[in-house]
């Protein structure tokens, strides 16, 4: 594992995308940074894509109506992307859609924007495994951005893919810094380091509410206790929401295939109940 602290000394403009919730967490950091920022609604998937983009003008004409579920950031939404084209230097897409569900967005923006960097968030599948579907693997670098960390995390992995080039890597570690994040470079896997660990330990505290072992908070203030962790186990479960949790783990167990990675039925239960976490009120805890 490689530190990274690296010197600011370009400005940056950055195009967002994903998951609006995720979104908004992220757009706040860059507006409390002074970064310039707009932001991309994600497309529906396209049969197929057409590089000269003469497909793309009614998934644009939607775009526009999804702007009012960005909140104070509705004003940052591009209604079509054309229209700053080549102005970007990073692309962030902060989904956890499927593969096949961001290619159509990934691949409209990073065609309009040939020299931008491309971010993605890791926590299902590989920035290898990204860039190899949109075509972009030289300019595809993993981030282990989760939802409700964003904003309070001092320190976020970062994974080039098996084909993305040095200076790629190098932009997305400057943009993270400049943003106040301590930057880890890791190897290029699901989840990265800091997510995979988190997930499969909620996993197991999961696991140990199910059995009757003990109560949340019990658990919780155990950790908090014995190995100094922040927050308990199951608290940061429903703050970066259950779904999410389940999604992480799934993807890590189809990669590994290892029974320490198979999704807790109480996750899932509770998931089904609209039991996800903190911003529905009701998780392990009650809000």
């Amino acid at each position: 594992m490689n530190l990274y602290t690296l010197p600011v000394s370009q400005p940056y403009k950055v195009l967002l995308t994903g998951d609006s919730d995720f979104v908004i967490e992220f757009a706040a950091r860059l507006d409390g940074h002074a970064i310039p920022f707009n932001i991309l609604p994600p497309m529906d998937m396209m049969d197929e894509l057409d590089m000269e983009l003469d497909l793309v003008d009614v998934g644009l004409g939607e775009s526009a109506m999804d702007a009012e579920n960005y909140g104070s950031f509705s004003d940052r939404v591009l209604g079509d992307v054309r229209s700053e084209a080549g102005t970007f230097t990073h692309i962030v897409d902060l989904s956890v859609a499927s593969l096949q569900e961001r290619q159509a967005t990934l691949e409209i923006a990073g065609a309009v924007n040939p020299l931008a960097t491309v971010m993605v968030s890791c926590l299902t599948n590989t920035a290898t495994e990204i860039g190899m579907l949109t075509g972009q693997g030289g300019r595809v670098v993993g981030v282990g951005l989760a939802p409700s960390l964003m904003s309070t995390s001092t320190r976020v992995d970062v994974a080039a893919g098996l084909n993305s080039t040095p200076n790629h890597l190098e932009s997305a570690v400057r943009l993270l810094t400049t943003l106040d994040y301590g930057v880890d470079v890791v190897e290029d896997r699901v989840a990265l380091v800091q997510l995979r660990i988190l997930a499969m330990l909620i996993n197991e505290a999961a696991f140990a509410v199910m059995e009757g072992v003990a109560t949340p908070a019990d658990i919780d203030h155990a950790m908090k206790l014995g190995v100094n962790y922040p927050k308990g186990l199951l608290s940061w479960a429903d703050e970066i929401g259950i779904p999410v949790v389940l999604l992480i783990l799934d993807n890590l167990h189809r990669e590994y295939q290892q029974e320490r990675y198979r999704p807790c039925v109480l996750l899932k239960q509770y998931s089904r109940a609209g039991w996800s976490g903190k911003a529905a009120g009701r998780g392990f805890y009650t809000y």
